[in-house]
């Protein structure tokens, strides 16, 4: 692992801690706490100056506020910091060490990276899967049981003192950790940091040690695709060894190796009873003929695979005239789309996870029986053509969205409601000050 030194005096320059309450601060410069920075600007960062550089900046206890997330049906436990001048700190933090952070990192670790979101992640399964499906065979998708609460500060610590040699930075990296008494709180901005930094070199483990080909992490869940069941299963056991021994972290228990969707030609054989079917059945376990029994458009059929029988054709045809059966040959679908970062992925097209389509749908429902449109839900299903515009559902927005709501007006209502937003506010000038009353 290739080790840093961060410059304090570029660290705590003018400039640097000027981006740091600035950034934080958008989105809500109409609140008091902030418009008072703000307003003082150059008094509050000789403040941060001068308390981060004396080791100074000691963050408060806060109680844990439990958010209920309906749409998601997760209940989520976080911190709220206080922007002065917890949150100034931490953006001060991680904008000096995410170059040194992403230097290291694994070009397919998604998820609370720059510019490296579900969508890109959504692009590379799809080209892996497209072009190399002999190597996207099996599937093993795993990730890691309460993963933000169960860091181990002391491993955190032992990581981080090998990738920064400066002491003040180490010092204050214990600072913001210790501020919470288990585990990294959701709700730090370093927290998201910390976390794809601890999981680096299981990264590197999977790809360097274990050579795995395809492998996309997005936070805490991992994607390995691979041509071997059974080598997905030695990745999986020495994972979760690596997370034991080296990371004091656990693999939640229901991770899945399977098969990818695929497709198949097969022989459907049906019969005019239940009986002739059944005995057919028969005659071709004693023939040692393969076979599935199972319903397909309301009918008890009989699926041979082709390939299964290229040497038993003619012994196949006698069966199925001793039992005057008929037959067709049909494209079946077999094994599982891989669900992953909302997307459903298949082999021939990709579509947005079901119970977010029926959220949209829903969505546009309620919209759509409103005399006056609400800008809070026109701006949710705004959001939701995100998914449609990068997914093939367009039939579905057709049929279910287009009809009963009109996007051009969702727009209109998102942008005049924005504009009232802003005048509210006295718009702000180009640095970021509140404006002063007259």
């Amino acid at each position: 692992m290739k080790s840093f030194r961060i410059n304090q005096s570029e660290m705590l320059s003018h400039d640097s801690i000027e981006r740091s309450i600035l950034k934080p601060s958008r989105g809500k410069r109409n609140r008091e706490d902030v418009k008072e920075v703000l307003d003082n600007l150059e008094p509050e960062i000789e403040i941060v100056y001068n308390m981060v550089s004396s080791g100074n900046f000691k963050p408060r206890k806060h109680q844990t506020v439990v958010i209920n997330e309906k749409n998601y049906l997760k209940v989520r436990r976080i911190i709220k910091p206080d922007f002065r001048y917890e949150q100034i700190v931490h953006h001060l933090i991680v904008q000096s060490i995410s170059d040194c952070i992403m230097s290291g990192m694994y070009q397919y670790v998604l998820g609370s990276v720059p510019n490296r979101g579900a969508h890109m992640g959504a692009r590379s399964i799809e080209k892996w899967i497209k072009k190399d499906p002999a190597n996207t065979k099996y599937v093993l998708k795993m990730d890691i049981r309460h993963f933000y609460e169960s860091v181990n500060h002391r491993v955190l610590k032992r990581w981080l003192k090998k990738k920064f040699r400066d002491k003040f930075l180490l010092e204050l990296f214990d600072v913001v950790i210790a501020a919470a008494d288990m585990g990294l709180p959701l709700g730090y901005y370093t927290s998201q940091w910390f976390a794809n930094f601890l999981l680096q070199p299981l990264d590197h483990y999977i790809k360097e040690k274990l050579h795995t080909k395809y492998m996309t992490r997005y936070v805490d869940d991992i994607v390995c695709l691979g041509r071997n069941k059974k080598e997905l299963h030695k990745v999986r056991l020495a994972i979760s060894e690596y997370l034991e021994n080296e990371l004091g972290l656990t693999m939640k228990g229901n991770w899945q190796v399977f098969r990818f969707e695929y497709t198949a030609e097969e022989l459907a054989i049906t019969c005019k009873s239940l009986k002739e079917l059944e005995r057919l059945g028969n005659d071709l376990e004693a023939k040692r003929i393969r076979y599935k029994s199972k319903m397909h458009k309301g009918k008890r059929k009989i699926f041979i695979k082709l390939s299964g029988v290229k040497n038993k054709r003619e012994l196949l045809s006698s069966i199925l005239d001793k039992y005057h059966a008929t037959s067709e040959v049909l494209l079946m679908v077999h094994g599982r789309p891989l669900d992953y970062m909302g997307f459903e992925f298949h082999r021939n097209r990709t579509v947005m996870r079901e119970s977010i389509m029926l959220r949209a749908t829903k969505k546009a429902v309620q919209v759509s029986k409103q005399e006056k449109i609400n800008p809070k839900d026109a701006a949710s299903l705004l959001s939701s053509m995100g998914w449609i515009k990068h997914t093939d559902t367009y039939d579905m927005f057709q049929e279910r969205i287009k009809p009963i709501v009109n996007i051009k007006t969702l727009r209109k209502v998102v942008s005049k409601n924005q504009r009232r937003l802003n005048n509210a506010v006295k718009l702000e000038n180009s640095r970021g000050y509140t404006a002063r009353a007259a």
